[in-house]
């Protein structure tokens, strides 16, 4: 909710306000964030914090997350990071993306993405994913773009 002085919204309420647009962007608008369930859980301008619940039909045989879905989660993150880094809406692309993967994930997820390089053209995200005990699953890098 956008509070309102007399002189209208302040800034950091209408910086709130396209956080939550963004972030409830992200849930339901990219379809497979939300066939997932990922859930954005902080948005701002220094981070973006998203959570994925542990679901057998996105796991490997041994019941862990399959990787694909835990690169797709870091990727996802990491995009948003750099778009609230850059203060930007809209489309972005991915360019490029590593990933290490640490140890297997087989409880829910939580990844925090924060932009290390907010360029206007290209954006460089470091991405962290850790289960529910705080281990650490996955570290990604994400490069990204915003078009022209």
């Amino acid at each position: 909710m956008i509070m309102e002085s007399p002189n209208g919204p302040s800034e950091h309420s209408v910086q709130h306000a396209r956080w939550d647009r963004q972030a409830r962007h992200f849930e339901s608008k990219v379809h497979f964030n939300q066939l997932c369930g990922v859930k954005v859980t902080t948005w701002t301008n220094e981070s973006v914090v998203m959570h994925l619940p542990h679901a057998e039909q996105l796991c490997n045989s041994t019941n862990g997350f399959h990787g694909g879905v835990i690169a797709a989660l870091a990727d996802t993150c990491g995009t948003a990071a750099a778009l609230a880094a850059v203060g930007a809406e809209g489309f972005i692309a991915t360019v490029s993306m590593n990933i290490s993967y640490l140890a297997t994930a087989d409880t829910d997820v939580t990844a925090t993405g924060v932009c290390i390089k907010p360029g206007k053209r290209i954006q460089v995200s470091e991405v962290r994913v850790r289960d529910a005990a705080g281990v650490l699953v996955a570290e990604a890098i994400v490069t990204s773009t915003l078009p022209t």
